[in-house]
């Protein structure tokens, strides 16, 4: 087996340094920023990007026309629940100037969630024309229910998983005891190898960035150029080179953060120029390492044909 890398983004409306969406919405980072920053960077590293996308980008028609463009270059497209913008149960009918803070999975009831999920899966569907096999629920926020829902779907891939993470302080899930590397989920358990046909694909992150940090996403160890250095990534990739024979890694970040005062990562053109170098070089150095760019979809397959050949 390969060691693979996965590049995953959030493909979301613009917002603001304090994470409010755009009043009035506007969608730069999707219709500049995947085609002129990022589509460059991703056919110089033989990137294949998992695009999942929010409901305001699947109803905005250019954002469409973009994606069907990125899934010929070889991408794939996901569901990216933020559970404010869709019904059942809409919170806004306007995103515009709005904050999204809920967690899909505790927010709401299994039933609602599920009617959701269905709902955006079929907008994407009919928008872009391509029905999405992966998801990622907004602020990591997915249980055992959400799995039980991604089945009823048909769903191959979640990738809501923090390991090491405990989001309880605010509300969401504890993913602090998850394993770090893709496992099928037990129907028993979110956390559990098992039987269902969901496959996990956490993000790659192991550990905190010093001893003493507080117990916040923002001091533990993630492949994301948002705020590691390239030499904690390069640290972070060994670490899984020697732990496991063919590491899967996933990289995660969004959209808006290539794009300055979008998101509180990258404010001016200065940071945004670091945010891109540290991209490539966090890139060329897993080129380097012998990483093969894969989608989800292609990791799933992989993972399902280990499976069956296992002896019994």
């Amino acid at each position: 087996m390969e060691r693979l890398l996965c590049v995953t983004i959030d493909t979301e409306a613009d917002c603001d340094v304090k994470w409010r969406r755009s009043d009035p919405l506007s969608f730069e980072s999707v219709l500049y920023g995947i085609p002129n920053i990022l589509r460059p960077i991703w056919t110089r590293y033989g990137i294949k990007p998992v695009y999942f996308v929010s409901p305001a980008v699947a109803r905005n028609a250019d954002c469409c026309r973009v994606l069907r463009g990125e899934i010929g270059f070889g991408a794939e497209i996901g569901t990216h629940l933020h559970a404010e913008y869709i019904a059942p149960e809409k919170k806004y009918e306007k995103a515009d100037g709005t904050h999204s803070d809920d967690y899909p999975c505790s927010a709401y009831s299994a039933e609602v969630e599920l009617a959701k999920i269905r709902n955006l899966t079929e907008l994407i569907e009919k928008n872009i024309g391509a029905k999405p096999v992966s998801y990622r629920a907004a602020r990591y926020g997915a249980d055992l229910d959400t799995i039980k829902s991604l089945e009823a779907l048909d769903y191959k891939v979640d990738s809501s998983v923090t390991p090491d993470i405990d989001w309880s302080y605010q509300g969401g899930p504890d993913h602090s005891k998850a394993p770090k590397q893709p496992y099928f989920v037990s129907r028993g358990g979110y956390y559990t190898r098992g039987d269902s046909k969901i496959l996990e694909i956490p993000i790659t992150i192991s550990g905190k960035r010093g001893p003493f940090l507080p117990n916040r996403w923002l001091w533990y160890r993630w492949l994301r150029p948002t705020h590691m250095t390239v030499t904690e990534m390069r640290i972070l990739a060994g670490e899984f080179i020697r732990k496991y024979d063919a590491p899967v890694l996933n990289m995660m970040f969004h959209s808006m953060e290539v794009i300055p005062g979008k998101t509180p990562f990258v404010r001016t053109a200065l940071g945004q120029r670091m945010y891109l170098r540290r991209l490539e070089k966090i890139l060329r150095y897993l080129k380097e390492k012998g990483f093969k760019a894969a989608t989800f979809a292609e990791v799933y397959d992989e993972k399902l044909c280990a499976l069956s050949q296992r002896p019994r």
